[in-house]
């Protein structure tokens, strides 16, 4: 069987050798990792600031909360071995709270499946998921995010999406366990902290509901999610003595006024875009990954960790300022859907921008920042055909899902290609 400790220690020493090697320096100013919201220089400057009693958020620099302030502040008294040392360990941790919430789904889908053995296609038996076939999806989850260079890039920047990954996965991993308190706790946190993961509101409240209480249990989630939210604003007020800090914060997110250049689809636009239009297109843009939620939930209302997944996928592809943080944090959730392969339709072609747009990426900046010899579509281009990936990807997994859902009611037929001893759909 599959040890995750192999993925533990190689993660760990490959994050070990790239901090001690000083990649540190090269990461934290590359716009793919490091953004407004996530910039760890950024971080350092509102300390600094707060140490002298000046207020941070009075500029456009320092973005994040009063209470990530507080956090940020005890961790730059730390030695600086030991600060890199705790950024290696929330990734472990976090691959660790990823392997246990992925252990509860996948025995959730199994769980599903059998009780609805009697309703499916005698011949869908056999696609139909078996615990031993399944056993080491987790340990695979654990190596997707120690190993995913996205992720090892985001550690060694020392970007705060490192800590915003950490709290998403406890509040997967208390929504795989079915709890309310625990699960609307966490996901405070981290909606205070990057504002879009409210969504996951839903798949919570679907997940914490009882037989046919499904109202019940949405109200009981937004009130818990509320007065925990009303506690962080309320002691981020105490920490600060004003209410500046939204405007720096959730405005920032909201409004999108720095337009730097990342992996994202608003920086070129808004830049191109007459003032006049500028707030409409806005709300067009802030509104659109929330209109997917409802339509989601109703499809796959019985299948919570799907729904969880697509969200964070959709936060990371559509939210104002991306990173290849987030984007390595779904991604390490994709074995869950190992099942699914052989209903993919894209995964090459996926695969292939992926690799290309990844290499492209810095190439095209240099050209167009350092040389002068490209200009800005050149690097917008290859941010769009990023996001078009993932979208393929997003699709890529939902069709097979519904494709799987339809040949377990109807059946399919199988063989196996003797040749090739894969899977193929007749």
């Amino acid at each position: 069987m599959y040890s995750p400790w192999k993925s533990n220690i190689l993660g760990v020493v490959i994050r070990a050798w790239m901090f001690n090697s000083g990649f540190y320096e090269s990461l934290s100013d590359r716009v793919e990792i490091s953004t407004p919201l996530n910039s760890w220089k950024r971080v350092v400057e509102g300390v600094y600031l707060q140490q002298r009693s000046q207020s941070p958020y009075e500029g456009d620099v320092f973005h994040e909360t009063p209470t990530g302030l507080l956090f940020y502040t005890y961790l730059l008294k730390l030695n600086c071995n030991v600060l890199h040392a705790v950024f290696i360990l929330c990734d472990v941790i976090t691959a660790i709270v990823l392997t246990e919430a992925t252990r509860l789904f996948i025995q959730d889908i199994v769980k599903d499946q059998q009780n609805k053995l009697k309703t499916c296609h005698k011949d869908a038996k056999k696609i139909t998921l078996k615990k031993e076939e399944v056993a080491n999806v987790p340990q695979y989850v654990t190596a997707a995010y120690l190993l995913n260079p996205y992720i090892v890039c985001s550690c060694v920047a020392m970007t705060t999406t490192v800590f915003a990954n950490l709290i998403l996965s406890l509040t997967l991993l208390a929504m795989a366990k079915r709890s309310r308190l625990l699960s609307t706790f966490c996901l405070a946190f981290a909606a205070h902290q990057s504002f879009y993961p409210i969504m996951l509101l839903v798949p919570i409240a679907i997940a914490t509901a009882k037989e046919k209480q499904l109202l019940k249990s949405v109200f009981l989630t937004t009130t818990t999610y509320a007065f925990f939210t009303s506690l962080l604003i309320w002691f981020a007020y105490l920490s600060t003595g004003s209410w500046r800090f939204i405007e720096s914060t959730y405005g920032c997110i909201l409004k999108v006024p720095d337009l730097t250049p990342n992996i994202g689809l608003f920086w070129y636009f808004f830049t191109e875009m007459f003032d006049h239009f500028y707030l409409f297109f806005t709300y067009v843009f802030q509104l659109n990954p929330f209109i997917y939620v409802i339509p989601l939930a109703i499809r796959f209302d019985d299948n919570v960790p799907l729904l969880s997944f697509t969200l964070c996928a959709i936060m990371a592809i559509f939210k104002s300022y991306p990173s290849i943080g987030d984007v390595g944090f779904y991604l390490a959730l994709l074995p869950l859907w190992n099942h699914l392969v052989p209903f993919f339709r894209h995964s090459f072609i996926v695969g292939c921008i992926f690799l290309v747009t990844s290499v492209l990426s810095p190439i095209l900046w240099y050209l167009w920042i350092y040389t002068g010899s490209a200009n800005a579509n050149f690097f917008f281009a290859t941010t769009l055909a990023f996001a078009t990936a993932q979208i393929f990807l997003l699709t890529d997994v939902l069709f097979a899902q519904a494709k799987y859902d339809y040949h377990l009611k109807h059946g399919v037929d199988l063989k196996i290609n003797g040749k090739e001893g894969m899977l193929v759909l007749e």
